[in-house]
């Protein structure tokens, strides 16, 4: 009997690809390819249009929840762990603020890094893991706020000096120079 011509394994195929929509998708359609395999030589054991026998088998196989639960846990140490064929891309953003926030560029870098890092951070999240790089984003968003941190203090800094030197140039100093004697 094929997995496809019964009714109750099919309807048991769609209800663990939708639970199992919360793994990764190299795991997921790892999951789903080995269950079919599974399902398509037990129901050769099965006779043809035995509901009680393919109920019992999907009784025996376990919930979608528990499988999924199952293949969600980590695997145990020293056992192969498989690396998924697709390698999620740096966001571009993430870099360029980084960059922005190590080249600060008189404040306007730091804007910069800012700008770019919270907007990388809001893609990547909600990428679904196909952009990776928000350590760099956050990276790029501490420079930049040390960065604006910096450029307030060195224009405090300005505006204090700029005060005192104007308090000063405004008073003149008169010395009175005692006379020589002469003779």
């Amino acid at each position: 009997m094929n997995v496809n011509a019964d009714p109750l394994v099919e309807g048991y195929l769609r209800h663990l690809e939708a639970v199992a929509a919360v793994l990764p998708e190299y795991r997921r359609a790892e999951l789903l390819a080995e269950i079919r395999a599974h399902l398509d030589e037990a129901l050769r054991q099965v006779p043809a249009g035995d509901e009680a026998a393919v109920r019992s088998m999907l009784d025996r196989l376990g919930s979608p929840e528990e499988i999924v639960a199952a293949a969600a846990d980590p695997m145990p140490a020293g056992q192969f762990v498989p690396v998924p064929a697709y390698v999620p891309e740096t966001n571009g953003l993430a870099i360029a603020s980084l960059l922005f926030g190590i080249f600060w560029l008189g404040g306007i870098g730091s804007l910069a890094a800012l700008v770019l890092g919270y907007r990388a951070r809001r893609e990547i999240r909600n990428s679904a893991g196909a952009q990776r790089g928000s350590s760099l984003a956050t990276i790029g968003i501490v420079l930049g706020w040390i960065g604006i941190a910096l450029l307030v203090l060195a224009a405090v800094a300005a505006l204090f000096l700029l005060a005192a030197s104007s308090t000063t140039t405004g008073t003149s100093v008169t010395s009175s120079v005692a006379p020589v004697p002469t003779g």
